[in-house]
């Protein structure tokens, strides 16, 4: 896998897509104004790179997301060129043409990409090394909320065009703003500064307000990012109290065993043995003259606090084995906690 350059010195170079991770933001309840600051979060708690860098392109209220590592990239052109380029950009976006609604397989310079459409939304894409198999390519199709197939798609064959396919296709003014917002600011600082010669300290003036907000962000990105750590520790934190209290018994040993005693018919018996088989569920060893195994499951379930009762005959003529689903304590009834 290598970075493929497109044109001239100074030029875009194209990530080739095996380095590359890709996912969808919704940001349909995030304000326009603050949708770059929302992805760039997003980016860095979903890229699996500890150094992400992305390409983000939206397509109406979603963005698609090409991540990959900045030292990963570094390291590829100072082996293959040593130039800096004008800006990276995932090999992806100059193979194929967008589409409606479909699933293809596209061949790409190293590898193949699947690729899922959704009105001309790229809701999932899948790089192979080879071709995929047809459980690969169905558990993709799965993956991205599409009904398996009984054959692989027919991989198609595209070189790299000289624009962008969500160019060609017909880019939204939203679009094209997010392509060309740099460039634009540039045109527009350089006709603004040509036409009203607007003084050197003014520039400075804007230079150190942009300086200001750009810290503003970074403090706010830093409690943000604090307060969504906090959140994640505290939902750790409850599912393993959830987990330790689901392994506490209905009942507590001391209600048991006063419950128990209080259910056996008769009087001479002994209890020889106490075991809890799992959390609700209790096996009990008598001795008794005359067991009545019937009687014993009559009297145990009739008490309200055993359920499921089943009794039979132990190893010798005067053991009766009981066991019993134990149910929760009741509304009101007092005990001693477990």
């Amino acid at each position: 896998m290598r970075l493929l350059a497109l044109g001239g010195a100074g030029s875009e170079w194209l990530m080739a897509r095996g380095r590359c991770a890709y996912t969808v933001l919704d940001a349909s309840s995030v304000p326009a104004a603050k949708r770059r600051a929302f992805a760039s979060m997003a980016v860095n708690r979903w890229a699996p790179f500890a150094d992400p860098q992305a390409h983000v392109q939206w397509v109406g209220d979603s963005a698609m997301v090409w991540a990959w590592s900045q030292r990963d990239a570094q390291a590829v052109l100072e082996h293959e060129s040593g130039e800096v380029p004008r800006r990276i950009v995932p090999e992806s976006l100059f193979v194929g043409a967008t589409l409606a609604d479909d699933a293809v397989l596209v061949a790409l310079d190293e590898g193949f990409e699947g690729r899922v459409w959704r009105r001309h939304l790229l809701i999932a894409s899948a790089w192979w090394p080879a071709a995929p198999s047809l459980a690969q390519w169905n558990l993709f199709l799965r993956g991205a909320g599409r009904m398996p197939v009984s054959t692989v798609a027919l991989a198609q064959s595209a070189g790299f065009a000289d624009a962008p396919w969500h160019v060609v296709q017909g880019a939204s003014l939203q679009d094209m703003w997010g392509r060309y917002r740099g460039l634009a600011l540039r045109v527009g600082v350089a006709v603004l500064l040509a036409v009203l010669c607007y003084p050197l300290a003014g520039i400075v003036r804007l230079a150190i307000a942009q300086a200001g907000v750009e810290r503003q962000i970074a403090s706010q990105d830093d409690t943000v990012q604090a307060i969504l750590s906090a959140r994640d520790q505290a939902e750790r934190d409850l599912q393993a109290a959830q987990a330790l209290l689901a392994l506490r018994p209905p009942q507590g040993q001391v209600d048991l065993f006063a419950h128990a005693i209080a259910a056996i018919p008769g009087n001479g018996w002994t209890i020889l043995e106490w075991r809890m088989l799992n959390r609700d569920t209790l096996e009990v060893l008598l001795n008794m003259p005359r067991p009545d195994p019937r009687a014993l499951v009559v009297a145990w379930e009739a008490s309200g606090f055993f359920a499921d009762v089943t009794a039979e005959l132990g190893r010798g003529a005067d053991e009766v084995i009981i066991r019993a689903r134990i149910l929760p304590r009741r509304d009101g009834e007092a005990g001693v906690a477990p």
